[in-house]
C-alpha cells in the first residue's frame, strides 16, 4: 500500500489528482503534457532554476565538493532524471524519483528499465538525501479550496524536511491573489513567502527565469 502524502489529510485530497495524472499520461504518454505541463522548455527552465538554486546553497555551505543525492518529489514519469542525465555537470549526483501515482512511476520504471530502483511510490525518501526537489508538484489542485490546498502544501514539505540533510527546494505559481484556476494553484507570493519563514525560518526565493508567474524557493534545513 502506497504511503499518503500526510496521514491527516482525507485520501480525497490526492485522489483525484492521482486520477487526473493517470489520464493525462494515458492520453499523452511520457511527454511534458502528460504531466499537465505546457511544454519542454517550461519544464526545463524549472529544472534548470531549482537545480541552480541547489549548486548555490551546496557553494554556500562548502558541501560542493561531495556529489550530492537528490529526491525528485512528484517526478512524473522521470523527466528531471532524463535532464539531469544528458547534461555533463550533473555527472554523479545521485537521484531517487518519488511519486503518488502508480501509473506514474511504471512509467519510469519502463522508460529507465536497467535503473528501475530508482523509483517509488511515495511521497518522502526512504533514507536521508541531500535535497528534496519540488518541480510543479503542487501545481495541479483537484479540490477547490485555495486555502485548504496551500496548508496541504505546507504539510507536506514539514514531512518531507526531516529526511534532507541540507534542505528542499521547490517552485509554486504566484500570483497578488491565492486562487485556483482551470485547476491550477496559485499562492499569494507575499502570503506564501510569509507563511513558509514563519513554519521553516530563513526561506530563499527568486523568479524562475523565463517563465511566467513562476517562483523558486529554497527551504535550509
Amino acid at each position: 500500500m502506497r504511503r499518503r502524502l500526510a496521514a491527516s489529510w482525507p485520501f480525497s485530497i490526492e485522489s483525484e489528482v492521482i486520477r487526473a495524472y493517470t489520464g493525462a499520461l494515458g492520453r499523452h504518454g511520457a511527454t511534458p503534457q502528460g504531466v499537465f505541463w505546457n511544454s519542454a522548455a517550461s519544464q526545463n527552465a524549472r529544472f534548470a532554476a531549482l537545480l541552480a538554486m541547489i549548486r548555490a546553497h551546496r557553494a554556500e555551505t562548502g558541501t560542493a565538493g561531495r556529489l550530492p543525492l537528490i529526491a525528485d518529489i512528484g517526478c512524473g514519469y522521470g523527466a528531471l532524471y532524463g535532464y539531469m542525465r544528458s547534461r555533463s555537470d550533473f555527472a554523479g549526483w545521485g537521484y531517487v524519483g518519488l511519486d503518488i501515482s502508480p501509473a506514474m512511476i511504471r512509467a519510469c520504471q519502463q522508460r529507465f528499465a536497467s535503473e528501475a530502483a530508482r523509483f517509488h511510490l511515495g511521497a518522502t525518501p526512504r533514507q536521508p538525501v541531500d535535497h528534496a526537489l519540488f518541480s510543479g508538484t503542487f501545481n495541479l489542485c483537484m479540490i477547490d479550496d485555495a486555502l485548504r490546498w496551500q496548508r496541504y502544501i505546507l504539510d507536506q514539505l514539514s514531512a518531507c524536511l526531516p529526511y534532507c540533510r541540507q534542505g528542499m527546494v521547490l517552485n509554486l505559481l504566484c500570483r497578488r491573489q491565492r486562487v485556483i484556476t482551470n485547476n491550477i494553484f496559485y499562492a499569494d507570493r507575499q502570503e506564501i513567502v510569509a507563511e513558509l519563514r514563519q513554519r521553516f525560518g530563513d526561506v530563499r526565493i527568486a523568479e524562475t527565469p523565463g517563465v511566467k508567474h513562476d517562483t523558486t524557493f529554497l527551504i535550509p534545513a
